[in-house]
């Protein structure tokens, strides 16, 4: 459809990041939903700029700040009251990619011996930004973050050191149990003490969090992930689990052995047009997931539906295409319908 520069907000070759969020209930729109999104500007230092748009796609807030040092991040969190960004411990030689020897992630590696800075910058644009050191790692996605008793809780995919493939390796023969695995881990921000504790959700090999839309920014109890066959170790995604954050419980259900799977995308059983299931109406996991999976076998896609509440009860639809999707990583959902 074309590039678009909401309105002249973005320059031409300026950033917007691929994961904006959108906050269910916007305390400064009259309770409307809001789109959060960023902007970033590598260097010495990073600038980090926060754009809010309305309904209409308009920018309604928007402020920039410096941050010390480097920053690779691909994906952000928020609660009402902030932008949580992981600062991951890297390190990066443009030389190679310069000279087109290698792609821009095969000239970055992951500096062990620094720690994972949290980057929280308040929504209002005003308050001072802080920076509070965490456990080295590396993370892609986040799942969701929520403000509890006076902490920040985040909970995001992280590996013990950055995944990649090797200049000279076959993407096609990736040894998977040479990599680290996603793993979903809960991290407990103490504002007052400017700690951080972590706690490992999930030790499935995973990644492409998703939940309800009512809850981003919100507590919430039921998060689904692309997810491996094996219990253990690195593999493909071949799956999509549900994880009861609550009580535990974990359903899954796998596309394996010839079968791979992407994210899954939540969607509201209740859905209004126009709403997009940022107002909640039923339960929390009352909706379907639509996966889309690549089958091996006659290289073809299918979309695969499943329910939300029982994924114990399997694909309760398929859509078989005629072609395959080339291999991708991310979904939507809108309630519009596009004739």
């Amino acid at each position: 459809m074309g590039k678009d520069y909401l309105d002249g907000v973005l320059q031409h070759g300026s950033a917007f990041a691929a994961h904006p969020r959108i906050d269910p209930v916007g305390d400064r729109d009259a309770g409307n939903p809001c789109l959060v999104n960023f902007a970033l500007k590598p260097g010495l230092s990073t600038t980090i700029t926060v754009y809010e748009l309305n309904l209409e796609g308009r920018v309604v807030r928007q402020h920039a700040h410096a941050i010390p040092g480097f920053a690779f991040i691909h994906d952000f969190a928020i609660t009402p009251n902030y932008c949580i960004f992981f600062q991951n411990p890297v390190s990066f030689n443009p030389v190679p990619f310069v000279l087109g020897w290698r792609g821009a992630a095969e000239c970055i590696s992951l500096r062990r011996n620094q720690p994972t800075q949290i980057i929280l910058i308040p929504r209002n644009g005003s308050d001072p930004v802080q920076l509070i050191s965490a456990e080295a790692g590396f993370v892609f996605h986040h799942a969701n973050a929520f403000e509890q008793d006076g902490d920040l809780v985040v909970d995001s995919v992280s590996y013990t050191d950055f995944p990649t493939v090797m200049p000279d390796q076959d993407y096609r023969e990736v040894k998977f149990a040479t990599l680290p695995p996603g793993q979903l881990w809960r991290f407990r921000i103490h504002l007052a003490t400017k700690t951080v504790e972590r706690s490992l959700l999930e030790q499935r090999c995973c990644e492409f969090p998703t939940l309800h839309p009512a809850h981003v920014g919100r507590p919430y109890r039921y998060v689904y992930l692309g997810a491996a066959h094996a219990c253990e170790g690195n593999a493909p995604l071949q799956g999509t689990l549900k994880v009861d954050l609550e009580t535990g419980d974990r359903q899954f259900w796998s596309a394996a052995p010839r079968g791979f799977a992407g994210e899954p995308v939540f969607v509201p059983r209740s859905v209004g047009q126009g709403d997009a299931g940022f107002h909640r109406t039923g339960a929390e996991d009352d909706g379907w997931l639509i996966v889309l999976v690549f089958d091996g076998e006659t290289d073809r896609s299918a979309f695969v539906i499943l329910d939300a509440k029982n994924l114990n009860r399997g694909a309760i639809a398929r859509l078989h295409l005629k072609h395959h999707v080339p291999y991708g990583l991310h979904g939507t959902f809108t309630p519009h319908y596009f004739g």
